[in-house]
């Protein structure tokens, strides 16, 4: 994995999440970008991550 933020950007817009450009063809993308069909992102579990903390400190079984 080489540059995981580049990596993620084009992952989320091929998945319809956000646009990604590059420097050179952010012109193109404002003129033909259509706000109206990004997805909304899914909100996040946050008490996943603290189950998981709780079990891995021995705090739960």
């Amino acid at each position: 994995m080489d540059n995981h933020q580049l990596e993620l950007a084009r992952q989320l817009h091929e998945e319809g999440y956000l646009f990604y450009c590059t420097c050179s063809t952010l012109l193109e993308l404002f003129s033909s970008m259509d706000l109206s069909s990004l997805k909304p992102f899914p909100p996040g579990k946050p008490e996943l991550f603290s189950d998981f903390l709780d079990t891995v400190v021995g705090f739960k079984k």
